[in-house]
């Protein structure tokens, strides 16, 4: 493998293109601006790329140009052809109200809006392929996002920034920790169907027992997950964790785990043998409340619930684990990194 692809910036660039979020720029150059500033901390080019899901050599042409052009090559040269009817302001004005307003839209309804209050005329299907610029068509989620402490969280997504630049050159073992559930009966999706008709999925007779997964992610490394019929407990937890911490003394290398305030995460007995754990070579790193965004992990499991299993319906507990595993396993040939399951002790699960 190559030398890894890194641009190097000064306090004042890193500033410039951080501003660059708040100012009236084209949703491109402030992705471009962006991507530049993850990479100089320590960002790879493929992690660059899954987090945008742009391809590498897109990312490699971004970084390639700012070192040629710096701030000018993150705009696209002006084209030819007739002037378009809208302007950069009005799109900005459809995407602060997608950002700030507690609804959804549609395609229709921007359309509608945009010439209510700004007087464009755009039909919905010209409106989306301007939008494709820089805006999907995608499943709104719940957020916590007004319980979160700005103050801890910026403090900590600071502490995380100096880990991952720790990860990234070598000197620390970095992953990320979560749980997530499966039941037999998933929500039906989209599907392509014969038309004029509409496809069922007929529930089966019993709708089973919940399917829990907790797993270790190192973004293009690895992915360590144990499977247990039920909830995720302490002592399964603290199977796995200890199995990282013997882990870390072995090969000697510093881990960190990066993790939630989960009630098991926390319990006394887990607090009692983080002493252990350090001395191991084995640190928690505790992300602040109601913050399940900053990790990474969070998306494998959208992912994986939505590309692997969306739309099947399982007999049983066990046609479901094996999707699952199936599925993780598909997931680790796409994001070329390894993956390992544990088998937990049947005093662990439950």
């Amino acid at each position: 493998m190559g030398a890894r692809l890194r641009v190097f910036l000064t306090r004042d660039q890193d500033k410039t293109l951080l501003n660059l979020r708040t100012t009236d720029a084209p949703q491109k150059v402030k992705e471009r601006a962006e991507i530049i500033r993850l990479n100089a901390h320590g960002w790879y080019v493929e992690k660059i790329a899954a987090h945008f899901n742009w391809t590498p050599q897109t990312v490699r042409e971004v970084l390639h140009k700012w070192e040629k052009l710096g701030l000018e090559g993150l705009w696209d040269k002006v084209g030819r052809g007739g002037k378009p009817k809208w302007k950069e302001s009005d799109i900005v004005f459809l995407e602060e109200c997608l950002k700030k307003e507690p609804r959804t839209y549609n395609s229709l309804q921007l359309a509608q809006k945009l010439e209510r209050d700004r007087q464009i005329q755009l039909s919905p299907d010209r409106l989306r392929r301007v939008l494709k610029k820089g805006v999907i068509w995608k499943r709104s989620r719940k957020s916590h996002k007004r319980k979160q402490n700005p103050v801890i969280r910026e403090k900590k997504e600071a502490d995380l920034d100096m880990l991952q630049l720790s990860a990234a050159t070598g000197e620390i073992d970095l992953k990320y920790l979560d749980e997530s559930g499966f039941c037999l009966w998933s929500e039906p999706g989209y599907t392509y169907y014969f038309r004029g008709e509409q496809k069922r999925l007929e529930q089966t007779k019993r709708r089973g027992r919940r399917l829990s997964i907790i797993g270790f992610l190192q973004p293009l490394i690895s992915f360590v997950y144990g499977l247990v019929i039920g909830g995720v407990n302490r002592k399964s937890y603290i199977q796995i964790m200890e199995q990282e911490a013997a882990d870390a003394q072995r090969t000697g290398r510093t881990r960190v785990i990066v993790q939630d305030n989960g009630p098991i995460h926390r319990c006394k007995e887990v607090q009692k043998l983080w002493s252990k754990w350090e001395q191991m070579g084995l640190y928690i790193f505790f992300l602040p409340e109601y913050c399940s965004e900053m990790n990474p992990i969070e998306l494998e499991w959208q992912h994986l619930k939505k590309n692997e299993l969306c739309g099947q319906i399982f007999d049983d507990e066990l046609d479901l684990a094996y999707a699952v595993i199936d599925g993780i396993q598909a997931r680790g040939k796409k994001g070329n990194y390894s993956t390992e399951r544990v088998k937990f002790n049947s005093n662990s699960s439950g």
